[in-house]
């Protein structure tokens, strides 16, 4: 314990990169409802759009929303760049009530996902009432706004009410540029129903299903699991391009089958599945790494798709094999639109990590990956974010400090690199020059880059696309390497303690430069490189393992 808050110390002493006008975190939010913010989208003018759910009141930054009825209330919220609150729409009264995930298309259109049960009110009156007559199950619903903030329809789905594992729910939407949405999630129940389609008995399967921009059922799959005893296919992730594709990540038990497609897997795998967005049909499905804790997903222009979740030990993702450094590591893979799979990368150290949210930067194919790292039973863990490069190389992490503890949910970008994430925090805890503290657990939600109107310079974005370090984690040496700079840079590692271990100087050559370090008689464990120059300082953190 006292290493590691020695570690989190020199984050916070040496930051990651230093600039004149650096990017850090611009505002973090403490919300008293675990489930105050659920998720978060973006739209191209630097806008966020969060939904979430509270009882009674809840404080979102400067604005205070309020219910005037009993039971969970579910909101929807636009943000200005500054976080402020520039609307809010609420849906008030229901028994039960949680949304998942939100979307925004190119016309301000919102749209929300998640389950509930009983009645929720909206537009001064209107009212939908759960499917269920009980809510010991769950009804999925799917609710789109204009962009005025008025509620346009809501959408219910469900399995009956009775039966075992009943319960229902939505966990992911996204929508094409046609404004088709599309939702997957969780159904369970004698008789699954997406409004008069009527697909049979399921237990803990995962759907997919699609909605025109009125609100009308386009289509809805279910994948069978295999198990003739207990399995299930519960999908986590949703997410289309402009080809006609969806995709859908989940986790699974024993596999599933559709449209001729098996796909047999292990007990406790997740799985990425490629759909067309017409009529819905199946065209690939690949076993991906994981425990069910991850199943992250995004797409980028190329028609890439990412990937992310936790691992143990030893797994191949075609050619390539990632091992964890102990407990279990986050993961980030890239494939291409056929499955395969172009570059894979692990993140993590010795105890739990996992990748819970992904996000790519559509002009520069960065990816953002969000999450927990260094969770043990003493409560030790910390969200965490990380910049990897196209190339599937880890440019920066970013760690919230303090003593105290936090897990990253959810995460979004704007055009301009700008990261907005959810998550929990508990004790006291350090985003960068914030600090915020609490006795019991609370939600936050925050916004990590420069300050609204501030863009990055030439001379960030060039310096974060010149450094790889390789292999992480480092066994007997690990390589450091600078393409297209013309600069010496000083190379300085750190160990937990805060203790110079080894210094390089790197010395500029006409295409790139570079130095190795030896790290056969270091430790294992977590290391910080900070490297210098006359631009920036930046630090990296990496693991060595042998």
């Amino acid at each position: 314990m006292i290493m590691r808050q020695l570690l989190l110390s020199l984050f916070l002493l040496l930051g990651f990169t230093t600039y004149a006008q650096p990017a850090t975190w611009n505002y973090v939010f403490p919300l008293s409802d675990l489930n105050g913010v659920m998720d978060v989208a973006t739209d191209s003018d630097g806008n966020a759009y969060v939904t979430g759910r509270f009882t009674g009141s809840l404080q979102l930054g400067g604005t205070q929303l309020s219910s005037a009825q009993a039971g969970p209330c579910l909101y929807l919220a636009k943000m200005s760049p500054g976080g402020q609150v520039l609307r809010v729409t609420k849906l008030e009264g229901a028994t039960d009530v949680l949304p998942r995930s939100i979307a925004v298309d190119g016309a301000g259109n919102t749209y929300v996902t998640g389950s509930f049960s009983g009645t929720l009110t909206y537009n001064n009156g209107q009212q939908t009432t759960s499917l269920l007559a009980t809510p010991a199950g769950g009804t999925i619903f799917l609710l789109k706004c204009n962009p005025g903030g008025s509620v346009s329809w809501v959408r219910q789905a469900d399995g009956s009410a009775t039966g075992a594992y009943r319960f229902c729910q939505g966990t992911a939407v996204a929508v094409d540029n046609a404004g088709n949405s599309y939702i997957g999630g969780t159904v369970s129940g004698d008789n699954i129903r997406f409004g008069t389609l009527a697909l049979g008995a399921h237990s803990r399967d995962g759907f997919l299903a699609s909605y025109d921009q009125l609100g009308r059922l386009r289509w809805a799959r279910v994948l069978t699991h295999l198990s003739t005893s207990f399995g299930s296919s519960q999908a986590g992730g949703v997410a289309v391009d402009g080809a006609g594709n969806c995709y859908l990540s989940g986790h699974s038990y024993s596999g599933f089958s559709l449209d001729g497609i098996s796909l047999p897997l292990p007990v406790d795998t997740d799985y990425l599945a490629r759909f067309d967005t017409s009529q819905g049909q199946l065209r690939w499905a690949r076993s991906t790494p994981g425990d069910g804790g991850g199943q992250a997903l995004a797409l980028d222009r190329a028609g890439d798709i990412y990937s992310g979740g936790t691992f143990s030990g030893t797994v191949s993702l075609g050619r390539i094999a990632l091992t964890s450094a102990g407990d279990a590591d986050g993961y980030v893979a890239r494939y291409d639109k056929n499955g395969g799979v172009d570059w894979a990368v692990a993140l993590g150290g010795h105890d739990y990590d996992v990748v819970s949210s992904l996000a790519v930067d559509q002009s520069s194919g960065k990816v953002f990956a969000a999450g927990m790292l260094n969770y043990t039973a003493q409560g030790t863990n910390q969200s965490f974010m990380a910049n990897i490069n196209p190339n599937g190389r880890i440019q920066r992490t970013e760690l919230v400090g303090g003593t105290g503890t936090s897990s990253c949910g959810q995460l979004a970008i704007d055009d301009q690199n700008n990261v907005y994430s959810t998550g929990v925090f508990t004790g006291s805890c350090g985003f960068g020059p914030i600090a915020l503290s609490t006795t019991s657990t609370k939600g936050y939600f925050g916004r990590f880059g420069r300050r609204p109107g501030q863009k990055a310079t030439n001379q960030e974005n060039s310096m974060a696309a010149e450094i790889s370090i390789f292999p992480i984690p480092a066994r007997q040496q690990f390589t450091v390497r600078l393409a297209g700079t013309d600069e010496v840079q000083q190379a300085v590692l750190y160990n937990t303690q805060g203790h110079i271990v080894a210094r390089r100087t790197i010395e500029p050559t006409a295409e790139r430069a570079e130095t190795a370090f030896e790290t056969t008689a270091l430790p294992d464990g977590l290391y910080v490189l900070r490297l210098v120059s006359a631009r920036a300082t930046t630090t990296r953190l990496l693991t060595v393992q042998h």
